[in-house]
């Protein structure tokens, strides 16, 4: 049997479990990962953490992965751009293998994610799927015959980030109608808090009836996708106006990738596919009218399985998977 440790860096905390090559986590571990902004004391909390779990684990760990949020060049090891750490161009592979004695493999959190769903999760089986997480954003990672895209330098399924037609909301990134203004947990809200706004203006008798503006507590910044999801699911033809519409845009950028890639399944996880067969639904029927009809009935869109594990069992998966292929060509490469 072979044992390896995941973890993965996330803004606030970082986790990181040992694990066996079924997936079985042996031993979890977690770390704040603060303070933002400072690699070297980041790097400090990574090799503790790893040390700390090789002592609890009881077992012989071979190599490491690590999963690092942010645009990440594997090739290089550097993280060359990542808000949720305060990093710009910064090295992550050459100060931590100088100082921890087991191979490390670095790769881009939404990759690890996806290949922690590809070998243990909703994927398992699969030669070729797409991951698409919606939270805070919306990206894609896809998965083909065993092994991670990465495209030129590492970059790729920025899917949020095209441009929608008509549509005029300024994303984080500082364009203007990206996908993920509205397919994304803050999208979902967005368009929910317009579309009471709109009715509070027109009846807003009518408007205090209804579930949305209850489950706020009549306060519209409270809205959020889950709130919008409850509300949709009671009924309520505001929430479900906004839900629709966010749906029909996932439907629509989902369909990009399966005309560009032709998957088996796409898997869809994050904070929003919580809401299960009230997402994929009208997700279904929006992939449905936008896909190619071949490509359509060949793909199956279900929900991720891991969780909030997809990071740690992906890094471990990405250890696994690296660390055998180095043995085969003689040489290890961190």
């Amino acid at each position: 049997m072979r044992y390896v440790i995941g973890l993965d860096v996330g803004g606030t905390t970082m986790k990181a479990a040992a694990m066996d090559e079924t997936g079985r986590i042996l031993a979890r571990g977690a770390k704040e990962t603060g303070p933002l902004g400072s690699p070297e004391r980041i790097f400090e909390r990574i090799l503790a953490l790893i040390e700390e779990l090789r002592k609890s684990a009881g077992v012989p760990i071979e190599a490491v992965g690590i999963a690092i949020p942010g645009p990440f060049d594997p090739r290089r090891g550097l993280s060359v751009h990542s808000p949720n750490l305060g990093w710009k161009q910064v090295d992550v592979r050459t100060p931590l293998s100088a100082r921890c004695d087991l191979p490390l493999y670095f790769e881009h959190d939404l990759r690890t994610a996806t290949l922690g769903e590809a070998t243990f999760g909703a994927g398992r089986g699969v030669d070729n799927m797409i991951f698409a997480p919606l939270g805070t954003g919306f990206g894609a990672g896809v998965y083909s015959q065993g092994r991670l895209l990465a495209g030129t330098s590492g970059f790729f399924g920025e899917i949020g980030h095209v441009t929608v037609a008509g549509n005029d909301a300024r994303c984080n990134c500082g364009k203007i109608g990206c996908v993920e203004t509205i397919a994304s947990a803050p999208g979902i809200a967005r368009l929910a808090r317009e579309e009471l706004a709109r009715l509070l203006q027109q009846d807003a008798e009518l408007a205090q009836t209804s579930s949305l503006y209850q489950l706020a507590g009549g306060d519209l910044a409270a809205i959020t996708a889950s709130v919008v999801a409850q509300a949709a699911e009671a009924g309520d033809q505001t929430a479900r106006s906004a839900w629709h519409a966010a749906c029909e845009v996932i439907g629509w950028a989902l369909s990009i990738l399966i005309n560009l890639f032709g998957p088996q399944k796409v898997i869809v996880g994050g904070g929003v596919s919580k809401a299960g067969e009230l997402l994929l639904e009208p997700v279904r029927r929006s992939v449905e009218r936008h896909a190619m009809a071949t490509l359509h009935d060949c793909v199956d869109i279900s929900i991720a399985r891991l969780g909030a594990d997809a990071g740690i069992l992906g890094a471990g998966a990405l250890a696994l998977q690296n660390h055998s292929d180095g043995e085969k060509r003689g040489a290890i490469v961190r």
